[in-house]
């Protein structure tokens, strides 16, 4: 089982929030240490729906966002010892994960996700 963990927060006032899609894959999880996520690259070795569920293993607040091929979802901000759950959809190809909150990214919380055919 592979993990991933990463930054971030969503404060869309005003927006609705639609049902999670059902996972089908295997649960990843992520630590999200004081800079950096554990792994740093995930490989998942068919497309669909999976859980991301990260743990805030840092000092500070920090978050998970994974984004690309029409992905971008995060996780709420969780503080030091928090945990937090994604669930998205993925197709074949690559996707970028990291922590959105201030320059956490810059500093190396980032990583990637590669999904098989």
């Amino acid at each position: 089982m592979l993990a991933l963990a990463a930054c971030g927060g969503n404060d869309d006032e005003g927006s609705t929030t639609a049902a999670a899609p059902a996972a089908t894959g295997a649960t990843q999880t992520v630590s999200l240490v004081d800079y950096a996520l554990e792994p740093k690259t995930i490989r998942i070795d068919k497309p669909g729906t999976y859980t991301f569920e990260a743990m805030n293993n840092g000092q500070t607040e920090h978050a998970l966002e994974i984004e690309g091929n029409g992905v971008e979802e995060e996780t709420e901000t969780l503080a030091p010892g928090a945990k937090g759950t994604i669930t998205v959809e993925l197709k074949m190809g690559e996707y970028e994960m990291y922590c959105p909150i201030d320059s956490h990214r810059d500093r190396g919380m980032a990583g990637s996700i590669d999904v098989a055919g």
